[in-house]
């Protein structure tokens, strides 16, 4: 009986884990007038991000473990530049990889930093991380460019979204 039990409290903890009922990554975008390049911050729920990268056709990669593979910060840089775009004045933003934090509540921090870029005018923002694995995923962009400060939801039936900045 008391081994029954045991196992029945295994398998709950480790379903919660699994499966949960939002599916959220945020991104902090902040332009930043010295440097003049966006500074980036995506969060993502660390196996949601590992399951949809397996999906992708990357194998396992065991992210913040003694097991991480070698090209993971590769991999991880390729699937955000498929799935998360700036176009700014009309052209495309290129990102470098800075790197990444994996916690220990399964929260995994990715950070990108932009080229230079002269005071933008007009941001366009794609953003379909994770989606094609997670249909119910949404995604929240804060961006910050001076004091406009605004706010984005991406999910499936919106995937891009336009700013104009005021001066």
């Amino acid at each position: 009986m008391l081994k029954k039990l045991f196992y029945l409290i295994v398998v709950v903890v480790l379903m919660s884990f699994a499966m949960h009922k939002y599916y959220v990554s945020i991104t902090e975008a902040a332009y930043n007038t010295t440097s003049q390049n966006f500074e980036i911050a995506l969060k993502f729920i660390g196996h949601d991000l590992e399951h949809a990268l397996e999906a992708t056709g990357i194998p396992e990669m065991y992210l913040g473990t003694d097991k991480e593979i070698e090209k993971a910060n590769e991999y991880l840089k390729k699937y955000i530049d498929s799935n998360f775009q700036l176009m700014v004045d009309g052209k495309k933003v290129s990102f470098k990889f800075i790197g990444k934090e994996v916690n220990n509540n399964d929260f995994i921090y990715c950070y990108l930093e932009s080229e230079k870029i002269e005071y933008p005018k007009k941001v366009e923002i794609k953003n379909s991380l994770l989606i094609e694995t997670f249909p119910e995923q949404t995604n929240t962009v804060y961006l910050t460019i001076k004091e406009n400060k605004t706010t984005y939801t991406f999910n499936k039936n919106k995937v891009s979204e336009s700013h104009e900045i005021i001066n």
